[in-house]
């Protein structure tokens, strides 16, 4: 999977883009042909948001969470990613 971290405002550290990672490899176990993944942190007023995009063979997902915690804010985006890439798996499967 090729992803891409881009801090807005903030600077990502090292311990935040493995983090960052490591999320992200959850979501591989549900759906294997990611193609793309964009990570877009923004510090806005103390507040944190992630969004996570990606791209699977001809589809795009997008989640998004906000927060004072920018820890809380990953894994929330990343839970809300991982509910959106379990539910095309099912519809898949469905078919």
């Amino acid at each position: 999977m090729d992803s891409r971290i881009t801090g807005k405002h903030v600077e990502i550290s090292p311990q935040i883009k493995l983090f960052i990672e490591k999320a992200l490899e959850r979501l591989e176990k549900f759906e294997h042909h990611i193609i793309t993944c964009n990570v877009i942190v923004e510090l806005n007023d103390k507040r944190y948001k992630v969004e996570v995009e990606i791209d699977v063979k001809k589809h795009r997902f997008t989640s998004s969470d906000e927060s004072f915690d920018l820890t809380t804010s990953i894994d929330k985006a990343v839970n809300k990613m991982k509910s959106q890439l379990k539910k095309f798996e099912e519809k898949k499967h469905d078919r």
